[in-house]
């Protein structure tokens, strides 16, 4: 029999392999990761992807949503 703990972490990678196709902005990464400031340690520490589209000076940020995902601040008491 399948524990509950397997299909979250089933769950978990199948989400982790869909959102390898896809970008957020600066904004919603903040609030995935849990602020701007663990956000911007992340991007110092290389770990998480992000670029601009280049000769765009006013584009936003598109970070890669797989590295957003893996880095989320875990909630105190779980997501009860």
């Amino acid at each position: 029999m399948v524990t509950k703990e397997e299909i979250i972490v089933q769950k978990y990678r199948s989400l982790l392999k869909i959102a390898s196709g896809f970008h957020c902005s600066y904004k919603k990464a903040v609030r995935i990761v849990g602020g701007e400031k663990r956000l911007e340690r992340l991007m110092n520490e290389n770990k998480v992807r992000y670029d601009r589209k280049p000769g765009a000076p006013n584009t936003m940020w598109r970070f890669k949503m797989v590295d957003i995902i893996e880095n989320v601040k875990p909630m105190p008491n779980g997501c009860k």
